[in-house]
């Protein structure tokens, strides 16, 4: 009976501590941009210098620009944008990186975005 009560005393430590480890987890951000691209070439420009600043903190494009269509609510611009990071705070990192800023300044006249960073579940 003692050897089943250890082993039940082990096993709850071991469960709660990983239950613990996983609420403390940092929860995944999103970046979601909709953009209106008015001159393309300088836009493209851009375009190629943002991988790599976003792999360099640990993110990754989720949707970069394919089909969309709004079916509800105000027209949504013709580029979408979602960008995966591991935290809200890498996200944020991302953004304000003197790396990124650089390279926005390519975007500056060459397109209209709004950029919304969130905190995933």
């Amino acid at each position: 009976m003692r050897k089943l009560l250890i082993a039940v005393v082990v096993l709850v430590g071991v469960v709660g501590g990983a239950v613990t480890m996983w609420a403390q987890a940092p929860k995944k951000a999103y970046l979601v941009g909709q953009i209106d691209v008015s001159n393309p070439t300088q836009y493209a420009e851009y375009a190629k210098f943002t991988p790599a600043i976003i792999e360099k903190v640990g993110g990754r494009f989720l949707a970069r620009g394919g089909r969309n269509i709004t079916v509800e609510g105000r027209q949504a611009p013709a580029r979408v944008v979602v960008l995966e990071f591991p935290s809200y705070d890498t996200a944020l990192e991302f953004y304000n990186s003197a790396e990124y800023q650089k390279v926005k300044k390519i975007r500056e006249g060459a397109a209209t975005v709004q950029f919304v960073i969130v905190e995933g579940l």
